[in-house]
């Protein structure tokens, strides 16, 4: 009954063709890898093409050109480094994508070299996701929806949609789906597709399903349109020296849509400030530093790590070097006007 309600209440919304192709990565042990490849695969016959590794399902969609594309925030944050790359580098491409008789043209091309030429539209969810991204997709004439659901409720609760588009929002709730937010802020969730329990776990069915309403454990609110927002996790969020609740995890994933950085985490409980640490990419080091081209770096990180090494750098040359510092200070900088002062 779950997949069912599910699998009919997204597709209210979300269209799908007999035909069209799709790159399938999503782990089925994942729900919402189930809900795609295994319900609505076979309810819409659609082409599937199984990827054999997630390192590489840019080159397959480069391959597949698909027409339906599913990722995490991580997928969109390397695919928008490249493409800010681009952009930001060729002079003719960022002049040309404001003139209207040639925006079209350079759209195509830009398109074309992610795989995304024939791409109807675009989900993300699992994380937050730089507006920024969601932006530049839109430019080019990609719709890039984010949702909002979990295991607890068969994949999808929110989403937003064609004609419902709100960036910066999860979306507004699928067909027969009720949410609300507790006097905590906690998220709730009710309707045909939550779960009935945790199996062989009646302690933790309680705790998390209480007359009927899923609670999420995500910290969220919902604006006058309807459209829901995620703010963090309830068990995360700490407490500033100063009495102001923090939630850590829309931080840091913004944090990460700075080309240079790979992983964030921050730091503040008690503290007067927040204090992020940082990991880098070394792919977009060989890219953009040492000018590797791109065909030429690896996906694999160790392997990577191995072309740096060829090229006489070694990683501490980056992480130690304040020309490094300042370039994401500059980014850490601009990101935080989007958020208040502890």
């Amino acid at each position: 009954a779950n997949w069912s309600f599910e699998v009919s209440r997204s597709q209210e919304i979300l269209e799908f063709n007999q035909g069209e192709n799709y790159v399938s990565w999503l782990p089925l042990a994942h729900v919402f890898g189930q809900l795609v490849d295994n319900h609505t695969w076979i309810k819409d016959a659609l082409h599937l093409h199984v990827v054999d590794s997630p390192l590489s399902i840019v080159d397959y969609a480069k391959e597949v050109k698909p027409h339906l594309f599913i990722g995490v925030p991580r997928i969109y944050e390397k695919i928008y480094s490249n493409l800010k790359s681009v952009i930001d580098s060729k002079t003719v491409i960022k002049v040309g994508l404001k003139i209207p008789l040639l925006s079209s043209i350079f759209k195509g091309l830009l398109k074309n070299a992610v795989g995304f030429s024939n791409t109807r539209f675009a989900g993300t969810g699992a994380a937050p996701i730089n507006p920024e991204i969601l932006k530049l997709f839109l430019s080019l004439d990609i719709p890039l929806y984010e949702g909002y659901g979990m295991t607890e409720n068969t994949a999808i609760a929110t989403t937003n949609y064609d004609g419902n588009n709100k960036i910066g929002t999860v979306g507004k709730a699928i067909n027969e789906t009720e949410i609300k937010i507790a006097d905590d802020g906690e998220i709730l969730i009710r309707g045909k597709h939550v779960m009935k329990g945790y199996y062989k776990n009646p302690d933790a069915t309680n705790e998390t399903v209480i007359n009927e309403w899923l609670h999420t454990g995500d910290i969220g609110k919902i604006d006058a349109e309807g459209y829901l927002s995620i703010t963090g996790r309830k068990k995360e969020i700490y407490v500033s020296s100063g009495g102001k609740n923090i939630a850590p995890l829309v931080i840091e994933e913004t944090m990460k849509s700075i080309p240079l950085v790979s992983q964030c985490y921050l730091v503040g409980d008690k503290r007067k400030y927040c204090t992020a640490l940082f990991t880098l990419d070394v792919g977009v080091i060989l890219r953009d530093k040492v000018h590797v081209e791109r065909n030429k770096i690896p996906k694999d990180p160790n392997e990577q790590l191995a072309v740096l090494k060829e090229k006489g750098f070694s990683l501490a040359d980056f992480t130690d070097s304040k020309d490094t510092f300042k370039e994401i200070e500059l980014d850490v900088n601009k990101l935080n006007n989007r958020f208040s002062n502890p």
